[in-house]
């Protein structure tokens, strides 16, 4: 039976993250890599003249910043999905009864966090930074005092 819960808890853990990610996917796509570098080609580039190298470095570099701005997009909305998504997990799984399912939830919450935070530290401001490990830590502590305590 021992297994079972953990089986269980595990594959919430895991499916939790996946679910948020590819849910923000469905609603705000991530750039795909290939879209990226699509049309350049060095075969192309090496024997292109100077003028024509000029146009190609200009085309590049707008699809590159284009590429970024889109992941940025993505990037965003995953933070301000996940983020929330991950501490409402925590503190649902600390109040579920059913042990296996709580802990699945509570470390999928904090993997969904994580991963919030993963894709979009570089953008965040400080400020924001703290405040949001702030309401994660505090809920850590809150969920901790409240289960553990007794």
């Amino acid at each position: 039976m021992l297994a079972k819960k953990f089986a269980l808890g595990f594959g919430i853990a895991i499916i939790l993250p996946m679910l948020v990610h590819y849910g923000v996917s469905t609603f705000s796509p991530a750039p795909k890599w290939q879209d990226r570098y699509d049309s350049y080609s060095y075969q192309r580039y090496d024997k292109a003249t100077p003028e024509e190298r000029v146009q190609i470095d200009k085309e590049r570099k707008e699809k590159e910043m284009a590429w970024q701005e889109k992941e940025k997009t993505f990037q965003r909305n995953l933070f301000f999905v996940a983020v929330p998504v991950g501490i409402a997990c925590i503190f649902i799984g600390a109040i579920i009864a059913i042990q296996a399912i709580g802990t699945g939830l509570m470390f999928g919450g904090i993997f969904a966090l994580t991963e919030g935070y993963m894709f979009y530290w570089s953008e965040l401001q400080d400020w924001m930074r703290f405040l949001s490990l702030l309401a994660a830590f505090m809920m850590l502590i809150l969920v901790g005092y409240r289960k553990l305590a007794k």
